[in-house]
């Protein structure tokens, strides 16, 4: 069963980061920071800003500290480990700015702050001169140790506000979505924006979020619909699926993808996946509904017809997530974060306890049919979601199932029985806390099987060492 943390009851959760502890923050509309462990499922501290924040990130080598960017371009620094924090003014020249979105490195060198609006202070190529300009959607680079002015902008290649970002796994290379759907890939070692630019894709739809699954494989969102993902390597890109084009007027490398979220579904993101086989698993749900469901996509995009897991989520919409090796963190408007295992070959993955372990069921021939990205009709809405009250009966379930996998292993080798099932162990519900679960390690070894003998003199020896203490008393 997931845990859950109640940080606020009337404040939405708008972002989550992890340190390496598992001592997690949070950034919540009224304007604090609560810090929570997730072994211990409660608030730790709590740091109170003036500014909305628009990007909250632990230091990965320094575990302890947090960096946390404001819409007025504020810097603030914490150390979790008392109630000291700083603040410093990211390039004081600045004037009407309004930050929408944040990144930091993996090496802890670099910030990366997006704003809708940038006046002056602007770095030329340089570096040693400024240019007073007017700019809409910069993108600007600070050095984490020095951070009063920038290292450099990129304000040419994004036509409108840049609403995610995310650095990839080497610390240099930065992925950025807008609204208009573009997605772009900058080396945040070079100066100039035209050679800094590493490639750039359009999709018809804004990008709600792009994501870093490993050192080659990255992903974005457009609009909670579709997922499109590309294999990054220094010499080239490769769609591996998703409806992109290589120009913003269309034309180019388009693909087609069956990893599509028709409403009422809606996708806030991707994690790694099981195998090699089913490298991706989508974090989704459905509209009104209070579950968030893990389903696996193999190689060419297809989804299973079946969720891994369904789990109970949030009792208003989701607004962020995150992941790490182990878990799965998901924020929500309902003011809580729910912290499930994410590490599929976990024994304890999917030891939810619901009673109704799959309630999405979807009709994935009909989805990779559709033309229209448009909202479907009632009618389509009623014939692809089986609610909880319809469910159908466990040996129509075991049917439907065992059909959707003999149906996956046609498109895709079907990975290994284990590393989706649950053992017995973990149907218990000994923790509802996934850290705990976790902790617990690896499958514990079985015991040696013995031979009937062997157990009958083990049995005997226990009663014996018995008996004294039952005569003596």
């Amino acid at each position: 069963m997931p845990g859950k943390i109640d940080l606020s009851p009337n404040a939405s959760v708008r972002m989550i980061s992890v340190n390496t502890d598992n001592v997690a923050c949070a950034y919540l509309a009224n304007l604090y920071i609560p810090i929570f462990s997730l072994e211990k499922e409660k608030v730790l501290r709590r740091y109170e800003v003036h500014n909305q924040i628009s990007g909250i990130h632990f230091a990965h080598a320094k575990k302890n500290v947090i960096y946390a960017v404001d819409d007025s371009f504020g810097l603030h620094v914490f150390d979790i480990r008392s109630e000291s924090k700083k603040k410093f003014r990211l390039n004081p020249e600045c004037e009407n700015h309004n930050v929408v979105s944040t990144a930091f490195s993996s090496n802890d060198q670099t910030i990366a702050v997006s704003s809708s609006t940038f006046a002056g202070g602007i770095s030329d190529v340089r570096g040693s001169r400024r240019r007073q300009e007017n700019h809409e959607n910069v993108i600007s680079l600070y050095d984490a140790r020095y951070p009063t002015n920038p290292i450099t902008t990129y304000y040419k290649r994004h036509k409108s506000s840049v609403t995610t970002m995310e650095f990839y796994q080497n610390g240099d290379f930065l992925i950025t979505g807008d609204s208009s759907g573009a997605i772009k890939s900058f080396d945040c070692q070079l100066r100039d924006e035209d050679n800094a630019c590493r490639w750039e894709r359009w999709t018809t739809k804004p990008i709600s979020k792009v994501g870093i699954i490993n050192k080659r494989i990255v992903y974005g969102m457009s609009g909670r619909e579709e997922a499109t993902v590309f294999y990054d390597s220094k010499g080239s890109l490769e769609v591996l699926y998703g409806s992109v084009s290589k120009t913003e007027n269309g034309g180019g490398d388009s693909k087609r993808s069956n990893a599509l979220f028709k409403k009422p579904e809606w996708c806030i993101g991707l994690i790694k996946g099981v195998n090699d086989d089913i490298p991706l698993v989508a974090v989704h749900g459905v509209a009104k509904e209070t579950f968030i469901s893990l389903t696996a996509i193999n190689q060419e995009g297809h989804r299973q017809s079946t969720p891994l897991l369904s789990y109970e989520g949030h009792s208003r919409d989701v607004k962020c997530m995150t992941a790490t090796s182990e878990f799965l963190l998901t924020g929500g408007d309902d003011g809580k974060v729910v912290v499930q295992i994410a590490n599929f070959k976990n024994p304890k993955f999917g030891s939810d306890a619901l009673p109704n372990h799959h309630p999405l069921i979807l009709n994935r021939a009909k989805l990779a049919g559709i033309e229209d990205y448009g909202n479907p009709t009632s009618s389509e809405a009623s014939e692809d979601v089986v609610r909880d009250s319809e469910a159908p009966s466990s040996s129509e379930s075991s049917k439907k199932t065992s059909s959707s996998s003999s149906l996956l292993a046609s498109e895709s080798p079907k990975p290994e029985k284990s590393k989706f099932e649950n053992s017995e162990d973990s149907t218990s519900s000994e923790s509802a806390n996934p850290l705990k679960m976790c902790s617990e390690g690896k499958i514990k070894k079985r015991k040696d099987e013995r031979g009937g003998d062997a157990e009958k003199k083990e049995d005997e020896e226990a009663v014996e060492s018995k008996k004294p203490k039952i005569e003596e008393n």
